[in-house]
């Protein structure tokens, strides 16, 4: 009987509309220009004799010559700089303590601690900075308590300790989750084996285990010191009453509240700024690249033994609830009531002065304009930021487009500039580019930019990681079948990558939510968002409607971030849970 073979003619891929290399030119160049390009229109500003939207005008460094002779200028330098020191000092000390107590001793509660520590980092800053003032600033409910009943003085928080102090509360997370994490990756043996020599649990702190996180504590120092330096709220609302100023508070009221507004000089100072949060940038990324040199040496971690505390387990533990309870809980609590309250005074009983008032400005005017935009801001936005920074990452570590490596750096730059700079950046850039510049500028779209922007650092740490987990053979394997590289990625592994973009949208949103810094240069009437309309209404006195208002941002921050961990099983820090 005769044989018969056939040939089976497998289907042949379908060509790509885009090839692959002009779709990874395309997302090279819209994530770059949509980070870098704004900088370029603010740059032209600083060296113009007159604003850009005057006609004529010459190229001139004397806007950066009238900034340089302005003593205020380096005066709020000064300002800055003892801040940006203090807050890092106290947040690396207080987040580096309890990361050491919570991976590495036997404290009471440490897993909860390990969570609730994170709380003042995923709250919204400005509610959370209100509430301070609510409590803890002039003529706060606390400490008029504690001056009048008990006469005690509390903290003044409008110098620059004070001021100091909420900032290191609210970016001790960093520190933490940066040295936990060092903790975490490095073997406990020489701990062991200095137990086993006879060492006390105290001096194997000091002689072991703190030197070893000396990379992480570099690290999160310049982080920390960096965000600081950038930091508007906390100057602008505390600092401006005592004419104590910040590089940050002294560039935004130049612009809006000076007698003659000079943006030529403001959008100097933008670029000075922007060079110093630059230069920080660089030396983390250089101290980045000492950490992973420095725990690859120590190998897979294994099981720790936990270091003893005897004694000290309720006192430190107890410590660590009084932080938390003071510098988050009680905050959270003023705000809450004081916008049921028509005055927060510890001379009436509060139940005595409930009011619903705030409450009912909300659902009209500029309050419910705000948060029904932000929130229609939160939801477009996160989804367009994540599908961008979803295939950034995948041109910048699974592709061989020649400019990849570029595309890491890129996308963490927008959190270490201030937001204060990408506002006015976005600003003169919708200026130059007329008809779409002039519709975003006019729109709750062109904020949303700016916020896109600045938070696409967030999506991408939290999709980098996953996306090194999956072994690129898998991208070999698809090519070998005839894939090409889009296919592959859409077919392989994004299947893959979708817990880090379900992460990364909830993380997006949160964040876009909660910003506001960007805005204060784009937002018009018809276009508010919440947070600008907290920090203007609070500067004009109306302080029960922006506590109820604040009250929701945080409500709607926690229920996003729960439902997040319910549905997708996504933990605290954004990451996916194993």
């Amino acid at each position: 009987m005769a044989v018969v073979q056939k040939s089976i003619a497998l289907p042949r891929p379908r060509r790509p509309l885009l090839p692959a290399g002009a779709l990874q030119a395309a997302v090279w160049i819209l994530v770059v220009g949509l980070i870098v390009g704004p900088f370029i229109p603010m740059l032209y500003a600083s060296a113009r004799d007159r604003p850009l939207y005057e006609a004529g005008g010459i190229l001139t460094l004397e806007p950066y010559r009238q900034l340089f002779s302005d003593g205020e200028f380096w005066k709020a330098w000064a300002n800055t700089l003892q801040y940006a020191g203090l807050t890092t000092i106290m947040a690396v000390i207080g987040g580096a303590s309890v990361a050491i107590l919570v991976s590495r001793t036997n404290l009471v509660w440490r897993r909860a601690f390990g969570r609730l520590i994170l709380l003042p980092i995923l709250l919204p800053p400005l509610g959370l900075v209100l509430g301070w003032i609510v409590v803890w600033g002039p003529g706060g409910y606390l400490a008029n308590l504690f001056s009048q009943r008990l006469h005690l003085a509390t903290l003044a928080i409008d110098t620059i300790p004070g001021m100091s102090l909420i900032e290191a509360s609210r970016l001790l997370p960093v520190a933490y989750m940066t040295c936990e994490a060092a903790l975490a990756r490095a073997d406990s043996s020489l701990e062991d084996a200095a137990r086993s020599a006879g060492a006390t649990p105290s001096r194997v702190l000091r002689s072991v285990t703190i030197p070893m996180l000396r990379p992480a504590l570099l690290n999160s120092a310049t982080l920390i010191f960096t965000l600081a330096v950038a930091s508007l709220g906390i100057p602008l609302l505390l600092g401006t009453a005592r004419n104590i100023k910040f590089v940050s508070s002294y560039l935004y009221l130049q612009w809006t509240n000076a007698e003659q507004p000079d943006p030529a000089t403001v959008s100097a100072g933008a670029m000075m700024l922007l060079v110093v949060a630059t230069l920080l940038l660089l030396l983390r990324n250089r101290l980045l690249g000492a950490e992973a040199r420095y725990v690859s040496i120590a190998g897979r971690a294994g099981r720790n033994a936990m270091l003893p505390l005897r004694g000290l387990r309720w006192p430190l533990a107890i410590t660590i609830a009084l932080y938390l309870t003071f510098s988050t809980l009680i905050p959270v609590l003023g705000l809450a009531l004081m916008s049921v309250v028509v005055v927060l005074t510890p001379l009436v009983a509060p139940w005595k002065l409930l009011t619903w008032d705030h409450w009912h400005q909300l659902s009209t005017g500029e309050f419910h304009r705000a948060i029904v935009n932000s929130l229609e801001i939160s939801l477009v936005g996160a989804i367009l930021a994540t599908a961008l920074v979803t295939v950034a990452t995948l041109v910048a570590h699974r592709s061989r487009f020649p400019l990849r490596k570029a595309l890491p750096f890129v996308l963490l730059y927008p959190r270490a500039t201030p937001g204060l700079i990408i506002g006015i950046g976005f600003f003169w850039t919708y200026l130059l580019t007329w008809g779409v510049g002039s519709w975003l500028r006019g729109s709750i779209w062109g904020i949303m930019l700016a916020f896109c922007v600045r938070n696409l650092p967030f999506a991408y740490v939290v999709m980098y990681p996953t996306l090194a987990r999956i072994g690129e053979e898998l991208d070999r394997a698809g090519r070998a079948a005839g894939a090409g590289w889009w296919r592959t990625c859409r077919g392989i592994v994004l299947p893959l990558l979708r817990p880090a973009i379900f992460s990364a949208f909830i993380l997006m949103f949160v964040e876009i939510l909660c910003d506001y810094d960007p805005a204060l240069f784009l937002v018009k009437p018809g276009n508010e968002v919440i947070g600008t309309t907290m920090l203007s209404q609070f500067i004009q006195g109306s302080v029960g409607p922006v506590a109820a208002l604040a009250v929701v941002q945080v409500t709607i921050t926690l229920v996003v971030l729960g439902l997040g961990a319910r549905l997708f099983k996504i933990g605290v820090t954004g990451g996916h849970d194993a």
